[in-house]
């Protein structure tokens, strides 16, 4: 298991994660919602161990992340940020080779795992074209094939992926394959965690559900018995009505119409408007 216990972060006064408590299992899909400025990300950079002055312990398979080389911790963890900036010319394939550095794996074990992770994100036709000149939503598929790569070689151990809002530069049919591939890949004894945005994704796909609102976990739990009306309006402190989906069998959600201007919004109107 990958577990967060007591988890505490700040910045000088400002308490970013506060006693958080978290499980990603292998073999489940695990989603972190929570409203702009949760502190959800610095959840998952914490739980990668990128931000390593934090209060508390982050265990992978018994073993706390500190008692990990930079080596080891790479071949039982692979994280894919919000964006990733790569300033050389490589292509595509090269991208997703790179997940492949720390292993001692043959050119044809690793040239082999790389050619099935770009089938599976469906990036293989892509492998010979320039990492630059790809369409946003293309390069977000070629580095999650890169992540793939990392932690794709079956061991005695479990690995986990952890995903910080995957599908940001996706339309709504790359959105879905994304999260079905996430889902799908749990069954090699990998554990996924994601912070997901959008609600009614996140219930479709996960097993386990944490909402996370100033730094505190509010509820969490299997998906679709914390998927409450009064918990995603205690969270994201807006109304919302929750239904049942009888084609997917779980909940979604749609938050109530207002015809009320938030004060900030109409105070920002008002000082354009006397420019």
């Amino acid at each position: 298991m990958y577990q967060a216990i007591d988890l505490s972060f700040r910045v000088r006064d400002r308490i970013i994660l506060q006693n958080v408590n978290l499980t990603i299992r292998p073999g489940e899909f695990t989603a972190v919602v929570g409203p702009n400025g949760a502190g959800k990300s610095t959840l998952l950079k914490s739980l990668a161990y990128e931000n390593t002055n934090f209060r508390g312990q982050v265990i992978i398979n018994g073993t706390s992340t500190s008692s990990y080389t930079p080596k080891s911790l790479s071949r039982v963890r692979a994280v894919l940020p919000q964006s990733t900036t790569v300033p050389f010319a490589f292509t595509a394939e090269q991208i997703v080779h790179l997940g492949r550095y720390t292993h001692r794996s043959t050119h044809i074990v690793n040239r082999a795992i790389v050619q099935e992770v770009m089938e599976r994100t469906s990036t293989f036709s892509l492998k010979d074209q320039a990492y630059s000149t790809l369409s946003g939503g293309e390069k977000q598929r070629v580095q999650l094939a890169r992540v793939l790569a990392q932690v794709w070689e079956e061991t005695v151990h479990p690995r986990y992926i952890l995903l910080d809002e995957p599908t940001s530069s996706m339309d709504i049919a790359q959105q879905q394959q994304m999260f079905a591939l996430a889902k799908s890949v749990c069954s090699r004894n990998i554990g996924v965690m994601a912070i997901v945005h959008d609600l009614n994704q996140a219930v479709q796909f996960a097993d386990q559900l944490y909402f996370l609102r100033d730094g505190k976990i509010t509820a969490a739990g299997e998906a679709k018995d914390v998927f409450t009306k009064t918990n995603i309006e205690e969270t994201f402190c807006c109304r919302v009505n929750v239904y049942h989906d009888p084609c997917n069998n779980c909940p979604y959600v749609i938050t109530e119409r207002t015809d009320t201007v938030p004060a900030s919004i109409h105070h920002l109107k008002l000082k354009t408007s006397s420019l």
